[in-house]
């Protein structure tokens, strides 16, 4: 009878322990589908990965990279001014990133395609709303989306990472008029 016993104990760890794998395999792998595709509601708005833009954002950024403007930098797009923007290293200041002055009306959805080509970048703007901070490693664009504030002025946006000589000084401007 003990032996019984014991016999059951160790196939029900063993049972346990496989049907506890199984959950996490199927968690896991509901989660890496739901982010990739962009239909998670947990951590959705403000990944700086495509899949982390509102569904009406995602349209506008693939009809911009469909058509891009003649300039290649911004285009308002069903009412969302989409903006390309890429942080280099090794420039004046004022040309680190382009473009670095960025216009834009009160309350317009902005989405930002952030491109380095070359090291680890950021994108950090403290707005009436809160701080949009975001990184771009080179090579793999990342994506900033906010609302333009409702109190026109300018707001300076910075270098958050160390990318360079005087990074401290990288900066850009958002004129809201």
């Amino acid at each position: 009878m003990a032996d019984l016993k014991e016999k059951l104990a160790h196939h029900a760890e063993l049972a346990w322990f496989v049907v506890m794998l199984i959950l996490v395999a199927v968690f896991f792998s509901w989660s890496v589908i739901e982010v990739t595709n962009g239909s998670s509601t947990s951590v959705r708005y403000g990944l700086p990965l495509f899949s982390g833009l509102p569904p009406e954002a995602q349209a506008a950024v693939k009809t911009f990279e469909s058509s891009p403007p003649p300039n290649g930098t911004s285009e308002v797009v069903n009412g969302i001014l989409v903006v390309n923007m890429t942080a280099v290293q090794n420039a004046t200041f004022s040309d680190v990133f382009k473009p670095n002055f960025i216009k834009a009306t009160p309350g317009e959805p902005i989405v930002i395609i952030l491109n380095s080509p070359q090291v680890i970048t950021g994108f950090f703007i403290r707005l009436p709303d809160g701080v949009v901070n975001v990184n771009a490693i080179p090579g793999t664009p990342s994506y900033v989306y906010f609302l333009a504030p409702n109190q026109p002025g300018n707001y300076t946006w910075r270098e958050p990472e160390l990318a360079g000589y005087d990074f401290s000084y990288m900066t850009g401007t958002l004129e809201v008029v």
